[in-house]
């Protein structure tokens, strides 16, 4: 019986499957580079395919309106390079006869190039063309957010980026999470290899699972895939982790149950299988949350009754019962768009989210609010300003204790191919460093009495000479400050052998503020 219930399942399935992968046999065509076979994947939402296929007939026929349109549309759909769009949509501009919605398009692929004025330009014709309420809506929309962007990029903020590829590969990387002291890292990726990534989704990428790379010796470790212990054969997301990093929200899309915040809790150097929420938390569709330091408080972003967008930030205090209270918006941030990706610092008042609105330059951008302790207010939202947000969707951010490091994913240039996760330094004037003192002596005895000594400092990577320090004369004693990195140190000093070393100046997890260095000399 159960046989032939597994024949009768397994028929099904294939039947499914079969329209969804067929692709063009017939005599004199290549299988899969028809154009019946790019509309299938265009209709299901797997550009990256569908651009391929398209790519391919349009080197057979490059003044096809529908080619070039579809080309474009794949561009701007996926996180490849959206800039790439704006040449196949001009083509079609130039035509005599085509859609008014090109021009909606091409606005978008400008914007998404920081091409505002020429966006601009191109949303007032469109608007001028559809005549529509609608259509006027949504370019303004898209002209009061070029406008942002041309003011933001004016006062660029002064950070740097690093990519960190250690942990990022070809597929989209994303929802990077840090503890307070950036011990270890959570993010989730739709790699191949993942728990539930037997084969690809009809979207054309891996299911998602979530990772964790620890830090050893000042640098991440190779990520793992957290196993079927947090992940399973559908999708799941991390979507928040406590400062402490006890305790991380999962987002998990199982189809039956869709649009929950589930909890995991870490023990014994793993995350447990995650619970789900209580349902007064629960009550709509919610995508992201974070706890408060001392987890008595939960922020988390919901579509429930209430909202005045499609998703608001609210949030809910536990009570002395260990129950959670009812939930409240925190009106002074939601706006008629939609908010995201709540993550309250270490502080327990600056409160980060995401926005489509406020002052957004594009998509989502990232914001911030203080609270006000005294009045138990909620200041007005703050852009976290440009580089960090662009034209693109800016999602979810993490910080460090000390707000010197955050931790985005983002696509920009030099990147791996999709989302990849980056490592912002915010205080670039004030770089973190490592204070080493020393002493330099003789083998013999540390003895320094009439030494001479030279110390050079080189970067290991660049071969760049970072500094020469010269050891008191009498004591030896020398004080040195060195940013996180690999050097090479020699030490001269008359009547002594040369001395070289490499030193390792550690960083996240196992950074250090001062470290202590004896170099005893071999005489000649």
């Amino acid at each position: 019986m159960k046989k032939a219930v597994a024949l009768i399942q397994l028929f099904i399935l294939l039947l499914v499957l079969v329209p969804t992968v067929s692709f063009s046999q017939s005599k004199g065509k290549r299988p899969g580079l028809e154009p019946e076979d790019a509309e299938e994947h265009f209709r299901h939402n797997n550009f990256i395919m569908a651009l391929k296929v398209y790519k391919e007939l349009y080197k057979k026929d490059k003044t096809n309106v529908d080619y070039n349109h579809k080309i474009a549309l794949c561009y701007l759909n996926t996180n490849i390079n959206k800039k790439e769009a704006i040449p196949y949509l001009e083509f079609i501009t130039k035509q005599a006869k085509y859609d008014t919605e090109i021009l909606y398009d091409l606005g978008r692929a400008y914007h998404y190039a920081n091409r505002f004025d020429e966006a601009i330009k191109i949303f007032t014709q469109y608007k001028t063309k559809d005549g529509g309420s609608k259509a006027a809506e949504k370019a303004d929309r898209e002209i009061q957010m070029c406008n942002n962007g041309k003011e933001l990029v004016k006062f660029p903020v002064k950070v740097t980026f690093e990519n960190l590829k250690d942990l990022n590969s070809e597929y989209p990387d994303y929802y990077p999470f840090t503890t307070s002291n950036e011990s270890f890292l959570v993010f989730t990726s739709r790699r191949k290899g993942n728990v539930g990534a037997s084969a690809l989704e009809v979207d054309g990428y891996y299911s998602s699972d979530i990772y964790m790379s620890s830090v050893k010796g000042g640098a991440f470790s190779k990520p793992k895939n957290m196993g079927t212990g947090v992940n399973g054969q559908f999708d799941e997301q991390c979507v928040g982790l406590a400062p402490d990093g006890t305790s991380m929200i999962v987002y998990i899309d199982n189809i039956t149950d869709v649009g929950n915040l589930y909890l995991s809790k870490f023990d014994k150097e793993k995350f447990l299988r995650p619970a789900k929420l209580p349902d007064v938390i629960n009550e709509g569709f919610e995508t992201a949350g974070s706890f408060s330091p001392d987890g008595n408080i939960f922020f988390f972003a919901s579509d429930r009754a209430g909202t005045i967008g499609e998703t608001d930030i609210f949030m809910v205090r536990k009570l002395p019962t260990g129950n959670w209270a009812v939930p409240q918006p925190i009106t002074a941030i939601n706006t008629p768009y939609r908010e995201d990706f709540p993550f309250m610092a270490s502080d327990g008042k600056t409160l980060y989210f995401s926005s489509e609105g406020h002052s957004s330059m594009g998509g989502f951008d990232l914001f911030k609010t203080v609270l006000n302790e005294e009045t138990n207010t909620w200041s007005a939202p703050k852009n976290l300003g440009y580089p960090i947000n662009d034209s693109q969707d800016n999602r979810s951010i993490s910080f460090t204790k000390d707000n010197k490091f955050g931790y985005i994913s983002a696509c920009r240039e030099g990147g791996m191919g999709d989302l990849d996760i980056y490592r912002i330094n915010f205080d670039e004037m004030n770089p973190r460093y490592t204070v080493v003192v020393g002493k330099v002596g003789s083998s013999d005895s540390l003895s320094t009495k009439s030494m001479n000594s030279v110390i050079t400092i080189t970067d290991s990577h660049t071969s760049k000479r970072t500094g020469s320090y010269t050891p008191m004369p009498g004591s030896g004693n020398y004080v040195m400050a060195l940013a996180p990195g690999k050097y090479i140190m020699n030490v001269e000093s008359p009547g002594f052998k040369p001395y070289e070393s490499t030193l390792q100046i550690l960083d996240l997890g196992s950074f250090q503020p001062e470290m202590t260095l004896n170099i005893a000399l071999s005489p000649k």
